[in-house]
């Protein structure tokens, strides 16, 4: 049987189905990429750039000879920002995968505060025209200029064992994909390392450099890829709620759920729950919903332009957010008699009368009771009789 994690929100017990796997997977995925360092991904040449002084643009690097940034997750932190772009690269650096990044970070420091996942979560994680889904597939296009496996590097086609070009002009020159530390960098370079041969191709898409594992996967260094958690999230958007144990701040709201109302009308059907006058035992009926057990439906009752009744349920609750799993069932906490008599009233409709089934006129502040008209005709033979 699966995990099921209570939360509790505003009053109300959330109970979900088991717990979010996402969660885990993004820390095991950051874990990851910042445990490999910029010295196992062939990458520590990179200076830091800084502002020109005065009122000079642009900037200028520095002569650190610091390896920075120092990790893979690092170096995804800054992907072609304006700081750390090459400086051939197409990119004028405002859409690199730190954009992406920062909103993840922020989507995870603050989805504590819910708990749960929400229909707005799913667009922020997929349908939104800016979610992670989308931004993230971006980066995977064949023609993407953000696409790391097709990071643009060119080399000698034919070198000498000192790496100096055989031939001459760009037509001597090849083009290759993802990692520059290729076999020609390795011959020119006899003291650095060459780079596994699956990190470069000279074919676009194929290459798998670090960059790339990171973000999708399927590489020696990294296997889950950001994709995957992004996946994995996703699909749990569908993750059911169990139960929803309300507490009661709107009870005239919950007259728009179909299984309340019928069992208001049920309650107002059972003879034992009134004294004389059609006044009903209050405290006896906001009792009898304790245990009870309700299904919600579609739309809701009632209601012009009425959402659904989930939208419902969440704002009855009190809830910011509406739940992006079904909700299996919901029940209320404990409610005193006043919040009886305004869900009453909601049901059979606020200055309108409720003729009960053994004559008498349902008696709650709100409703109408129509005063009762002496037989004109038995009056008249009382008169007669009796003067």
């Amino acid at each position: 049987m699966a995990k099921k994690a209570v939360i509790s929100l505003k009053g109300n017990d959330i109970t979900i189905n088991g717990t979010y796997k996402f969660i885990d997977e993004y820390n095991k995925w950051v874990k990851k990429c910042q445990s490999i360092s910029s010295k196992r991904m062939l990458s520590e040449g990179r200076k830091i750039r800084r502002d020109r002084e005065g009122k000079k643009k642009g900037q200028i690097d520095t002569k650190s000879g610091q390896a920075h940034p120092n990790n893979l997750y690092a170096q995804l932190e800054q992907h072609v920002t304006s700081s750390y772009r090459r400086d051939n690269s197409p990119n004028k650096g405002g859409k690199g995968t730190f954009t992406l990044l920062k909103d993840i970070q922020q989507f995870m420091k603050d989805f504590p505060d819910v708990g749960f996942l929400t229909e707005e979560h799913r667009g922020i994680l997929e349908t939104d025209n800016d979610s992670f889904k989308k931004k993230i597939d971006k980066y995977a296009e064949p023609n993407s200029t953000l696409n790391p496996k097709n990071i643009t590097f060119k080399s000698p086609k034919k070198f000498d064992n000192k790496g100096n070009n055989l031939g001459s002009g760009e037509e001597s020159k090849g083009v290759y994909y993802g990692h520059y530390a290729n076999k020609w960098f390795k011959t020119k370079y006899p003291d650095a390392k060459q780079a596994p041969e699956g990190w470069y191709s000279t074919s676009k898409n194929t290459a798998n450099p670090p960059l790339a594992q990171a973000l999708f996967g399927r590489g020696d260094l990294v296997k889950v890829g950001l994709k995957d958690v992004i996946d994995i999230a996703i699909a749990e958007l569908n993750k059911g709620i169990e139960n929803i144990d309300v507490q009661v701040r709107r009870p005239s709201e919950l007259s728009r759920f179909t299984a309340i109302r019928k069992h208001v009308f049920s309650l107002l059907n059972n003879k034992s729950l009134f004294s004389k006058g059609g006044r009903p035992n209050l405290n006896k009926m906001a009792a009898s919903f304790q245990g009870m057990r309700f299904t919600i439906s579609g739309r809701t009752k009632g209601r012009k332009y009425a959402g659904t009744e989930k939208e419902s349920l969440s704002f009855v609750a009190g809830l910011e957010e509406v739940p992006a799993g079904n909700i299996k069932y919901f029940t209320l906490k404990p409610f005193q008699k006043q919040a009886m008599a305004s869900l009453i009233v909601a049901v059979v409709g606020k200055g309108k009368s409720k003729k009960l089934r053994w004559g008498d006129y349902l008696n709650v502040r709100g409703l109408k009771v129509p005063k009762v008209v002496e037989d004109n005709v038995k009056k008249s033979w009382h008169e007669y009789l009796w003067g």
